[in-house]
């Protein structure tokens, strides 16, 4: 796994319960998947250029301990699985001061070809880039 994101729990993300909301994971999280995609080769140049888009079309959360103002966070990640046009990926967020796991996300995402707005193969790089992660993990 991989370090995509570090932070802060803010008091603005508490909610009327007292712990963070919902939206403040999936925060955590977005931050997470932009490094995720810039360690694969996914940059945000390459982005831009029009080249090769995504589509997300699944994200799953597991919300496992509640966060609370003044809490560190860390989210690694993990590659893992690539198939021609689709890249499965899992972030765990944890807690700085403790280790404890906090939530888990699974995204799917798809690589969109630009011109045509269909799913196309990830850019040889990228995917031998995500195969590498992969093969870290095994």
């Amino acid at each position: 796994m991989i370090e995509t994101a570090r932070g802060t729990v803010h008091e603005w993300q508490r909610d009327h319960m007292g712990h963070i909301n919902v939206r403040a994971y999936l925060d955590f999280f977005d931050h997470a998947a932009w490094q995720t995609y810039a360690a694969i080769g996914l940059t945000p140049s390459l982005l831009r250029s029009g080249a090769v888009s995504l589509a997300a079309v699944q994200q799953n959360v597991s919300y496992l301990k509640e966060l609370y103002p003044g809490d560190t966070i860390a989210v690694r990640t993990e590659v893992q699985e690539l198939r021609g046009k689709v890249l499965r990926f899992r972030h765990e967020l944890s807690k700085t001061e403790t280790g404890e796991l906090a939530a888990t996300c699974e995204f799917t995402i798809v690589c969109i070809d630009t011109a045509t707005r269909k799913s196309c193969p990830f850019p040889p790089q990228v995917a031998e880039r995500a195969r590498q992660l992969m093969a870290k993990e095994a």
